[in-house]
């Protein structure tokens, strides 16, 4: 998919407005807040994995016990999932705020508008 747009460097971030480097700074905190949780969740569930297989415990389609269930690993990542959800809401939030504000027409912008179902066009 090709997105039409101007793209963003150096020249172009320093034209801004103070509000509108704001909000692509705050942007850039949320891609690094939802880089390190979805890390945290893939190391769990590595280490959810690595952890079983030296135990011995395999994990079956009737287990006994909550550390043989092959969704453990849903279990263990609930809260980091939920972190997530709260910062890609955040992120549809500042997007929004992007577009209001004139950033529209960056396809950087326009890619993570696509991609978090944020109209560009308001």
């Amino acid at each position: 998919m090709s997105f039409e747009g101007l793209p963003l460097t150096n020249d172009e971030i320093a034209a801004l407005t103070d509000e509108q480097r704001g909000i692509l700074a705050e942007l850039g905190l949320y891609a690094a807040q939802e880089l390190n949780l979805t890390k945290l969740i893939t190391e769990t569930a590595d280490q959810v994995k690595r952890s079983m297989t030296e135990a011995g415990f395999a994990r079956s389609d009737s287990p006994r016990t909550l550390h043989e269930d092959p969704e453990v690993e849903i279990l263990i990542s609930v809260k980091p999932r939920h972190k997530i959800a709260n910062v890609q809401n955040q992120i549809r939030r500042t997007l929004v705020r992007a577009v209001e504000l004139g950033l529209g027409k960056y396809r950087l912008i326009r890619r993570q508008c696509a991609n978090y179902g944020v109209p560009v066009n308001p």
